[in-house]
């Protein structure tokens, strides 16, 4: 059985989403989602803004749309220690609607081939070049099946393991028996 390109994205792009609500959203309440498990590394609430504003930004380049939220928050790898706590709830929705606005955006069969304004897109985005210049040169000069493969789903599908361990060690496993 042979399987087109973009029926298996979708399907990446569904399993990651799936694993998301179901394996880690679906367990963690709202209100323990700021938490640090074992008093140190990000919480679900920073883990999943993150996931999310990594591929918000690239759903931005890829369509020339403005992003849901401009700015840099969420887009460092490690939450900061003393900032104001993330909003567990708010960076869950944010996140299944970036999901379903990239799921949307593969299922339109774009061209993987052309090369977006990645510069022009973070910029416009308000991504300070300063603290994430990093970001810039990634993705500078990259086509469209980068930011797909990368950003939309295996920064994603990535985050989602780390966020099942900190499901996992903040005690709320559904599979954990006692």
């Amino acid at each position: 059985m042979a399987i087109d390109l973009t029926s298996w994205l979708l399907a990446e792009l569904d399993d990651a989403t799936a694993r998301l609500e179901h394996q880690v959203l679906a367990h963690v309440p709202p209100r323990r989602r700021a938490e640090r498990a074992d008093g140190g590394g990000s919480s679900i609430a920073w883990t999943t803004l993150h996931l999310a504003r990594h591929a918000d930004l690239a759903l931005a380049a890829l369509t020339g749309a403005p992003p849901a939220r401009a700015g840099a928050h969420g887009l460092g790898e490690i939450e900061p220690d003393g900032g104001a706590p993330v909003d567990g709830e708010d960076a869950g929705a944010y996140a299944l609607a970036t999901l379903a606005a990239a799921r949307a955006f593969v299922a339109s069969g774009p061209d993987l081939e052309a090369v977006p304004d990645t510069t022009a897109a973070l910029e416009r985005a308000a991504v300070p070049r300063d603290a994430f210049g990093w970001l810039y040169e990634q993705w500078a000069g990259q086509p469209a099946a980068f930011l797909v493969r990368w950003p939309l789903i295996g920064h994603v599908h990535n985050h989602v393991g780390e966020l099942i361990a900190t499901r996992n060690r903040l005690g709320l496993s559904p599979y954990a028996r006692s």
